[in-house]
């Protein structure tokens, strides 16, 4: 049976990402950034600013997911495509994606970062369950993708991850029932293979700074949800 809730959500999220919160939230980014660019270490950067605004450890999660130096942002930019090709084949960083809509679907707070990504907060930590919202959200990736008339997906699922393969079912059935060839990759390390490849799509920094080529299948994704709640700095 799949689980009603709400994927990523936190009622804190409400206080700590709105208003006067938000604000010192921006500020606080800007020191973080200012001193990324001068070689500090993301950790020491994040503790240092943190504690000097006196963050919570979810705003510090979000700095660290939403800020970067010039440098890396410049390095994720230059392997961006601006479009996909039709015919070309396609590697998603299934859980990636797949979690990064369920939350937007349940309402919960996305995050978009310096570099133009969108990422969430959700914490599966090697922990997932399917929710009432898997299939929709695979259902919506899915329906971009055929309008981008790519001839193949190839899906890559960290297998260690539970419920890897409950996943993995559920796409290769809204896939047929689409219409969508795809192939289904189960692996220790998404990320590892991922950054072999190119047209990747993946918000993971790492990722998308060192594969050969990626689209922001997730602005196009995001925007066409009205009621999307999306936090930016």
């Amino acid at each position: 049976m799949m689980k009603n809730v709400r994927r990523g959500y936190c009622e804190e999220d409400n206080v700590q990402f709105a208003g006067e919160s938000l604000r010192t939230l921006s500020i606080c980014a800007e020191d973080v950034i200012y001193l990324l660019n001068r070689g500090y270490p993301y950790k020491s950067v994040i503790e240092i600013a943190g504690n000097h605004y006196r963050l919570t450890q979810r705003q510090r999660n979000a700095l660290m997911r939403m800020c970067a130096p010039d440098e890396q942002i410049a390095m994720r930019r230059n392997r961006q495509l601006q479009e996909l090709e039709e015919g070309c084949t396609v590697h998603i960083d299934a859980f990636n994606a797949v979690v990064l809509m369920e939350t937007a679907l349940s309402g919960s707070m996305i995050l978009k970062a310096v570099d133009g990504c969108y990422r969430d907060l959700s914490g599966l930590a090697g922990t997932y369950a399917i929710i009432e919202k898997t299939d929709p959200a695979i259902e919506m990736i899915i329906a971009s993708l055929q309008k981008h008339r790519i001839a193949k997906a190839v899906f890559w699922i960290d297998a260690p991850v539970s419920n890897s393969g409950r996943l993995k079912a559920h796409i290769a059935e809204a896939a047929e029932k689409a219409g969508l060839p795809i192939d289904i990759e189960m692996v220790r390390n998404a990320d590892t293979e991922l950054k072999k490849h190119d047209h990747v799509i993946s918000g993971d920094s790492e990722v998308i700074a060192e594969c050969i080529s990626w689209y922001n299948l997730y602005e196009e994704l995001i925007s066409s949800l009205k009621d999307a709640w999306v936090v930016t700095l």
